[in-house]
């Protein structure tokens, strides 16, 4: 618990330092230190307060990835009031902006089935990169129970484009776009 305080309090110190300090230029696609790190930050304090909303939370399987203030719920929990109750854990966080829960109620998925997601999500990194259409340092892919999620800040077209290289892997079995379009 304590290594965790450490944690958040350095990524929010950095925060503050580097909020508005932009490497990138113009270009409204990437993201800046300060965004990067408003983004991780934003990852733990929706984990603790996932863990801290009700006992039976912390202990399901429940995925936080934040991308420009856009969070990406996903996992699995007992019951549709847990999944529920995971949004509102998360709803009020400051620099939270949407939330998309995608987490599903059943039974966890085991470990082989993480393995294989976390297969999957490389294959898709991959072709992501080999694509001349998308630049795949604008989009982070999450993968759950086969589902691939793609996340960033891109215009349409390349949105459009990842999800059909996305698609095309072997294993996909759904793709959902949560970006936020330029266009």
């Amino acid at each position: 618990m304590r290594r965790n305080a450490l944690k958040l309090a350095v990524v929010l110190g950095l925060a503050a330092i580097a909020g508005c300090v932009s490497f990138t230029g113009a270009d409204p696609t990437k993201r800046t230190l300060g965004t990067a790190i408003d983004d991780e930050a934003v990852e733990l304090l929706a984990r603790r307060h996932i863990r801290s909303a009700d006992d039976r939370l912390a202990e399901s399987h429940i995925n936080v990835v934040s991308y420009h203030g856009v969070v990406l719920l996903t996992g699995e929990v007992e019951t549709a009031a847990l999944r529920d109750a995971a949004e509102r854990a998360v709803a009020n966080i400051r620099k939270i902006r949407a939330v998309h829960n995608d987490i599903q109620v059943g039974g966890a998925s085991n470990l082989v089935a993480r393995a294989n997601d976390s297969w999957l999500a490389t294959k898709v990194r991959s072709g992501l990169t080999a694509s001349e259409e998308v630049k795949v340092t604008r989009i982070k892919v999450v993968a759950e129970r086969g589902v691939i999620y793609l996340i960033g800040v891109v215009p349409r077209s390349q949105g459009d484009a990842a999800a059909e290289v996305a698609r095309d892997v072997f294993g996909v079995i759904r793709v959902v776009k949560v970006f936020d379009y330029l266009d």
